[in-house]
Formats: structure tokens, sequence, C-alpha cells
């Protein structure tokens, strides 16, 4: 496809044994179904489906297990179409801010 801009992106170097570190293949797989800029309804990888595919869906859900906010790693302009504006966010810090004396599980 003539003209056709492909999203910028950024190579990281994170331990193996950190939440991204073990998240890097779901990461990745996000990332290479991510759509073009100014192309928000078409998966890039998956000819003729509409984003988000069922490919990043899944990724997005191993992210998501591994404790990590797909949030941060999707760009902004892209999160209008992952979650409804009145969907309730949880603003918590992984793995939490609860006080550890005061957390009685």
């Amino acid at each position: 496809m003539e003209g056709a801009a492909i999203r910028p992106v950024e190579g990281l170097v994170v331990a193996a044994d950190s939440p991204a570190g073990r998240a890097a293949e779901a990461i990745n797989d996000l990332t290479r179904h991510l759509p073009e800029p100014g192309e928000p309804n078409a998966c890039p990888t998956c000819a003729g489906r509409f984003w988000p595919c069922e490919y990043f869906d899944d990724a997005a859900y191993r992210v998501h297990t591994a404790r990590l906010r797909v949030g941060d790693i999707v760009p902004l302009d892209l999160h209008p179409r992952l979650w409804s504006p009145s969907a309730p966010q949880d603003p918590r810090a992984w793995p939490s801010d609860t006080d550890e004396e005061t957390d009685r599980g």
C-alpha cells in the first residue's frame, strides 16, 4: 500500500525475570497488531480484519495476566477504541497501594 505510514516503535532492554521481561512475547505480539496511524479500524497484520483483532485481544489478555497495564503499551490515540469511557478503571499501581501492615487480606 503506497504511502502507508508505519507506527514508530522503540526497542527496550529489560530484565528477563521482570514482569515486562516475562511478558515480552505478548508485548511484541500486541505491538505487531497495532493499527497504522490514521487507520484505527484496520489491523495491519491480519488482512481484512477490523482492529482490535482477536490476535491483539489475545496478546492484551496475556499482558494483563502478567499484571501489566495494556494502556501503558497502546498509544493514547487508540485508547478510545479499547475501552468505553464509562468503564471503570483501576487507578492503583501494581501490586497494590495498600500498606502491608494494614492489609488483612
